[in-house]
């Protein structure tokens, strides 16, 4: 007894010793220039952009001050984004590259497809928001790393210098490189250490680094391995209990978060976690289990100040990994997307090679008016209502801003509307979001009450559309206006024969659009209207069961399952899992990697016919912009009834006159009836 006594008192003196080892107040670095840095990088500077433009630091932290009000958990995401941007062939921003026509990039490697897709949409916006500023100047590759710190400094840890002057890559890494690159979370020291010592990185880093972990949430696949079968004995039994709660089986969906102690909170308690057998990852735990790094551990979870003086010191080191500077590589007009002569970014199969048409930055149109526009139906003008209602762009778009605050998804539900309205005289479809119906009707009250009765419901219909794609972040183009209402509705048979059904290949598609004039080129502008909105997963169930289409991708395949368990489910799922409300090219980049939805949708990059068209605008998406424009204001005078012709309805739901109801009731029928639009 004396002995466990005389044991426990040297124990608590030795932590109380290790406590005193510096008082955070008064050895803590107040100032992001009182820490020590790594020596930088020919190239790299932590004036680079001084001149250049001088308000960068304070556009990146204001700007995520305003998304982590939000979304504190972009934080996490933005700093392993840095991360795995850097460990993969260095810092040059090659993890942002879309691609592949032959293969996964980087993005679609295992490791990442858990990064969050909103950390890469926050790397755009602040790409956008500094080149308005400052104009195309600083690089990809510079606007990660500087998230990546201010995500460390806004959730509570050391604000450091960053040295910028980074060029992006113009390549990504193969599927194999990244998995070589980024060790498993199943790793323990000796793996670590193995892979850290090939990029210069030692101990030091590897248990300073590890502390990003403080913040974050964790896939239950990525540590069961330590639940199921048996539980690792390393682990905290009350912990284990608790994660077996939330990780039932080895095969869940769900998260957790990394630091129970503290976790959205950038500080030292995630190295606390492990001192209680409490990390969650082979790879976190095993720091505290490794004697060549133990001490470490030990010394970061007493002193939170020298875990942030070495974490600065480590990040600051890990930034500078095999970057391109000076006449290296590039500064990208889109994070996503290589400039230069736009040939693809991606490994060519087969010897083949293929060209955008354009470059973006020379061809991209910035104003409506530089689009191209298809003739104008008799009738019809862009000017139509200048007089009778000068204020109907302004009393749209701002109604429908409004609105998509508080419901995002209404856009693609009245994109999808004005295709349903043109493809057929009345669109019946029930998946059509009751919300698109009730946002024309407010419209239209707005109008009449600034403007009398004097907007057609049609031309209402035109405009939402338009703006829901502009406010999504796509074009802005011009709508050629004029448009009666009509007297009649088609039958149910002919609105079904109209509107192609989502198991459509190609070859239907055609023959349904060249009834109504609309060519290939057409048809595959106008799909990239799935850039936005969710589909049923009645509309795609027949790729998944009994048998999985073999053209789909397994993972893409199987995280479907988990959303349609079966044939007859009513839940939903996005259209486009990389940028599901941005209205930009990312569909077509679902394309070339097998991640399409419908049969509609994938048989277009299968089919020869389309093939090369869906390739082009998933490599420039300004040459997509463009004929999306092209293509709709065309669609968009499909048999348009002008002049005499029609009416202007006082109530889009019901016809003037005898107020016969627009929309069909077949015989009391109800059933929903998918559409390829």
């Amino acid at each position: 007894m004396a002995s466990a006594s005389a044991s426990s008192s040297l124990s608590t003196m030795s932590l109380l010793l290790l406590l005193a080892i510096c008082i955070p107040s008064l050895c803590s670095p107040t100032r992001a220039d009182e820490f020590d840095y790594p020596p930088l990088v020919n190239g790299l500077s932590f004036s680079f952009y001084k001149s250049k433009c001088p308000n960068l630091d304070s556009i990146v932290l204001g700007f995520l001050k305003k998304s982590f009000k939000n979304n504190i958990g972009l934080a996490a995401g933005l700093l392993r984004l840095h991360f795995h941007d850097c460990f993969v062939q260095g810092c040059d921003g090659s993890i942002l590259l879309d691609g592949s026509a032959s293969g996964p990039g980087e993005q679609q490697a295992p490791p990442n497809l858990t990064l969050r897709p909103a950390a890469f949409k926050a790397i755009n916006d602040l790409r956008a928001l500094l080149d308005k500023a400052c104009g195309q100047v600083v690089s990809c590759a510079d606007v990660v790393a500087l998230a990546a710190r201010d995500s460390v400094f806004l959730s509570g840890g050391p604000k450091y210098k960053v040295p910028l002057g980074r060029r992006d890559g113009l390549t990504f890494a193969t599927r194999d490189v990244t998995l070589a690159s980024l060790p498993a979370p199943t790793s323990n020291v000796t793996k670590l250490l193995s892979v850290f010592s090939k990029i210069n990185l030692d101990a030091t880093d590897l248990v300073s680094l590890s502390g990003g972990h403080t913040i974050g949430l964790a896939h239950c696949t990525s540590f069961t391995n330590r639940l199921y079968p048996t539980q690792d004995p390393v682990m905290d039994k009350t912990f284990a209990k608790n994660l077996k709660l939330t990780c039932p089986a080895s095969n869940t969906v769900n998260t957790t978060v990394n630091d129970i102690c503290t976790p959205n909170k950038f500080d030292n308690k995630y190295y606390v976690d492990l001192l209680n057998r409490k990390g969650l990852f082979t790879s976190d735990q095993d720091l505290f289990t490794d004697q060549r790094t133990k001490s470490t551990v030990t010394r970061f979870a007493v002193s939170q100040p020298l875990f942030f003086e070495k974490f600065v010191f480590s990040i600051v080191k890990m930034g500078q990994l095999s970057v391109l500077t000076g006449g290296e590589g590039e500064i990208r007009a889109n994070c996503s997307a290589r400039n230069g002569d736009n040939k693809f970014l991606w490994s060519v199969v087969g010897g083949e090679e293929g060209e955008t048409i354009c470059i973006s930055s020379l061809c991209s149109p910035t104003r409506a008016d530089e689009f191209d526009y298809p003739p104008l139906v008799n009738g019809l003008s862009f000017s139509f209502y200048n007089s009778k209602c000068p204020n109907l762009e302004s009393i749209v778009t701002d109604f429908l801003k409004n609105s998509f605050k508080n419901n995002i998804g209404l856009a693609a539900g009245l994109l999808r509307l004005h295709f349903h309205d043109c493809f057929v005289q009345a669109p019946p479809n029930l998946t059509l979001r009751p919300a698109a119906f009730k946002a024309i009707n407010d419209l239209r009250a707005l109008l009449d009450k600034a403007c009398g009765q004097v907007v057609s419901c049609a031309d209402v219909v035109a405009l939402a559309a338009r703006d829901s794609v502009y406010l999504s972040g796509g074009p802005k183009y011009k709508v050629p206006l004029g448009r009666r209402d009509g007297l009649t509705f088609a039958t149910r048979n002919v609105t079904l024969a109209s509107l192609p059904a989502p198991t459509s290949n190609v070859t239907k598609l055609l023959s349904v659009l060249s009834n109504i004039n609309l060519d290939t080129t057409d048809l595959v502008a106008l799909s990239g209207g799935h850039t936005i909105g969710l589909a049923h997963c009645t509309s795609f169930t027949n790729r998944l069961y009994p048998t999985q289409d073999p053209v789909m991708d397994k993972t893409f395949a199987k995280n479907l399952e988990l959303t349609c368990p079966a044939s007859n489910t009513t839940n939903t799922t996005v259209n486009d899992i990389r940028s599901p409300n941005t209205f930009d090219n990312k569909y077509y980049v679902d394309l070339l990697n097998r991640q399409g939805l419908f049969t509609s949708d994938q048989d277009m990059y299968t089919d020869k016919r389309t093939k090369s068209i869906v390739t082009s605008f998933a490599v420039n998406q300004s040459l997509f912009f463009k004929q999306f424009v092209y293509s709709i204001v065309k669609m968009g005078q499909l048999s348009v009834l002008t002049g005499g012709k029609g009416e202007i309805r006082a109530n889009c739901s019901a016809r003037n006159g005898d107020n016969k109801f627009l929309w069909s009731v077949v015989g009391g029928e109800g059933g929903e009836s998918a559409s390829v639009f």
